[in-house]
């Protein structure tokens, strides 16, 4: 799909010019720059970045989304930002945006933006930890909040 044609009633996405970022609105700030996800960890144990990876590939299967490398993270990014990850020396920090806040112990942290958005934050320390659980979750995420699939017309 081509994200910068309007999508059943929802305005047109913007490109950046520079960077190639998909952008809900014209001008909106981002960390344009060329930033590599393994820039992102040179503080980290090696095993966190191969996991990084794995969870990057997880998000490219969830549809077409840009995974975006910005200065201290990746965010993930279909319509609008969704999804991302915060590395740590020994394991990484993934996001996710929902409408709904979940109630679960593997949710370590949750942060309210405005009354639509929760962001949930899980730990991620070993392969065990990128399962179908946090894969559906994500894919929630990218169908509700990514594409934006509450405010389209039919």
């Amino acid at each position: 799909m081509d994200y910068a044609q309007a999508d059943k009633g929802l305005p047109d996405i913007s490109i950046c010019p520079r960077c190639g970022a998909r952008l809900v609105t014209r001008n909106l700030s981002h960390s344009c720059g060329t930033f590599t996800l393994e820039g992102l960890f040179p503080r980290s144990e090696p095993a966190v970045l191969d996991l990084a990876r794995k969870y990057v590939a997880m998000l490219y299967g969830l549809g077409d989304v840009q995974v975006i490398p910005q200065k201290t993270r990746p965010t993930c990014v279909a319509r609008v930002r969704f999804a991302g990850l915060q590395p740590r020396k020994d394991r990484f920090l993934a996001s996710f945006a929902l409408h709904r806040r979940l109630d679960s112990p593997r949710i370590i942290k949750t942060e309210d933006y405005g009354p639509r958005w929760r962001i949930h934050f899980v730990t991620v320390r070993d392969e065990a930890d990128l399962d179908d659980e946090l894969r559906a979750w994500l894919q929630e995420s990218h169908d509700v909040v990514g594409m934006q699939s509450d405010l389209r017309s039919e």
